[in-house]
């Protein structure tokens, strides 16, 4: 295929090969947020966060075997998550309704609701330094 540049998309950095250099990858901030914001695209990301998050449980007990830290994926998912609230302008009551449902849904350090204080306005309070997900 020389001469055809593929496009990979993936939910990490390196999670796909890139010796080949007509292969590249997209972050996941990206992938999310290249289209228009829709309440659809932010239940999938949600939904994404979930799988990840009990993805990241098995990774977390393989760790003398991880070559990927679970908050290189994490990371990522949660900041298209909070970017997708911002852009569909969601008031801070459904954003914070939203990260607790998520909150009491994962069982993993996943999300970080600090960078969504800006969001949460008095909320935020109440959720900062809550050990996420």
């Amino acid at each position: 295929m020389a001469g055809t540049n593929i496009k990979a998309t993936t939910v990490g950095p390196t999670w796909f090969g890139t010796e080949n250099p007509d292969i590249s990858t997209t972050p996941t901030e990206d992938l999310f947020c290249a289209h228009p914001a829709t309440p659809a695209a932010l239940d999938l990301v949600e939904e994404a966060i979930l799988v990840w998050d009990d993805l990241s449980g098995h990774l977390r007990d393989a760790y003398y075997i991880t070559r990927t830290e679970p908050q290189e994926i994490a990371e990522p998912l949660v900041g298209a998550h909070r970017d997708l609230c911002e852009r569909l302008d969601h008031a801070s009551d459904e954003i914070a309704q939203r990260l607790y449902r998520l909150l009491a849904r994962c069982h993993y350090d996943t999300v970080d609701v600090d960078i969504y204080a800006d969001l949460l306005a008095e909320h935020a309070v109440g959720m900062a330094g809550t050990a996420g997900c």
